[in-house]
C-alpha cells in the first residue's frame, strides 16, 4: 500500500507497538473535500474495534468524469465512529467483530491510502491462507489438550487403566494428529506459492484454483480432526470451562468464512479444468 501524501497515517496508527488497529473491507463512501475526505458507512466484521484506537476502512472514491468508483482506504480514529455491537456468534466471541458506523467523518489526505491495483486473485489467496492459519492453530490447540487428557483419563474399557493404554484410542489420536499435520503442510505450501510470486506477477487461474482446493481440503481435515478429538475426550470437552469446546466452536464459525466457501471453489476448479470459463466466480 502507498500512502496518499505522507507516512503520517502509519506513524500515528503504529506509534505504540502494543496499539490495536482494526480494519474492515466492507466499502463505505467518500466525498473529496479540500485537504481530505468525508467518509460515511457501516463497516462490519471490524475485529478488535472495541480496543482499537485507529480503524483502516475501505471506501469508494467517486471516479473521474463518468469513470467507475475507485477503491481506497482511510485511517480514521475509532473515537470518531460508533460501534454497533451486532457480533452474536456462537464462536469467535472474543474477537469483538462488531460493526463500525461513521457519518461524514473527516479524514485528512495524509491519512488516506491509495491502494495499488493488485490482482484480486493473488490477494484473495493470501487473505484466505492468512485466515486459515489461526484456525489451524485452534485445531492444534485441541490436539494438545486431548494428548494431555489421554494419559490421565480412565478408560471406559476396564481392560485399560487409562485411555492412553487403549490401542483404539491411540489409533484415533494418531489419525486426528495426522489430519492436522497434513493440513499444516498444505497451508505452508500455499503460503510458499504466494510468497514465491514476483511483484506484479499473477498466478494462472487453474493454479489459483488448485491452491484454493488445497485450502478447502485443509479446512476439512482440521474439522474432521476436531470431531475425532472431541469423541476421544468425551462429553466433558463440551463443558463451558473447557477450552476444547472453545477451539471447536471458534473453528466451526471461522471456517464458514466466505473465503472457505467450498462449493464455489470446487465449481471454479471444475469449469477451469474443462476450459468453460477463465474467471468463474471472481473469488480466485
Amino acid at each position: 500500500m502507498q500512502i496518499g501524501t505522507s507516512d503520517e497515517a502509519y506513524a500515528d496508527a503504529f506509534r505504540d507497538v502494543d496499539g490495536v488497529v482494526c480494519s474492515s473491507a466492507r466499502p463505505g463512501t467518500a466525498v473529496r473535500e479540500p485537504g481530505g475526505l468525508r467518509i460515511s458507512g457501516r463497516w462490519s466484521y471490524a475485529s478488535g474495534c472495541e480496543l482499537a484506537e485507529w480503524a483502516m476502512l475501505s471506501v469508494q472514491l467517486p471516479g473521474e468524469g463518468d469513470g467507475p468508483p475507485q477503491p481506497a482506504a482511510a485511517f480514521a480514529r475509532t473515537r470518531d465512529l460508533t460501534i454497533d455491537r451486532d457480533w452474536h456468534m456462537a464462536g469467535l466471541g472474543g474477537t469483538g467483530s462488531h460493526t463500525l458506523i461513521g457519518n461524514d467523518v473527516w479524514v485528512p489526505d495524509s491519512h488516506r491510502l491509495d491502494l495499488p491495483r493488485i490482482a484480486a486473485a493473488l490477494s484473495n489467496i493470501a487473505i484466505a491462507v492468512g485466515l486459515f492459519a489461526p484456525l489451524w492453530g485452534a485445531a492444534h490447540g485441541a490436539l494438545d489438550i486431548v494428548v494431555d487428557v489421554l494419559a490421565k483419563r480412565t478408560s471406559p474399557n476396564p481392560a485399560h487403566p487409562t485411555l492412553a493404554d487403549s490401542p483404539g484410542a491411540r489409533r484415533n489420536l494418531a489419525v486426528a494428529a495426522h489430519k492436522i499435520d497434513t493440513a499444516e503442510r498444505r497451508m505452508l505450501a500455499i503460503a510458499a506459492a504466494v510468497d514465491a510470486t514476483q511483484p506484479g506477477e499473477v498466478l494462472v487461474a487453474k493454479e489459483r484454483a488448485r491452491l484454493r482446493m488445497d485450502l478447502i481440503a485443509a479446512v476439512r481435515e482440521c474439522r474432521s480432526a476436531l470431531e475425532d478429538l472431541l469423541d476421544l475426550h468425551g462429553s466433558t470437552g463440551l463443558d463451558s470451562s473447557n477450552p476444547l469446546q472453545r477451539y471447536w466452536r471458534d473453528f466451526a464459525v471461522g471456517s464458514r468464512h466466505v473465503q472457505f466457501t467450498s462449493h464455489v471453489v470446487e465449481e471454479d476448479y471444475g469449469v477451469l479444468l474443462l476450459g468453460i470459463d477463465e474467471a468463474p466466480s471472481g473469488m480466485l
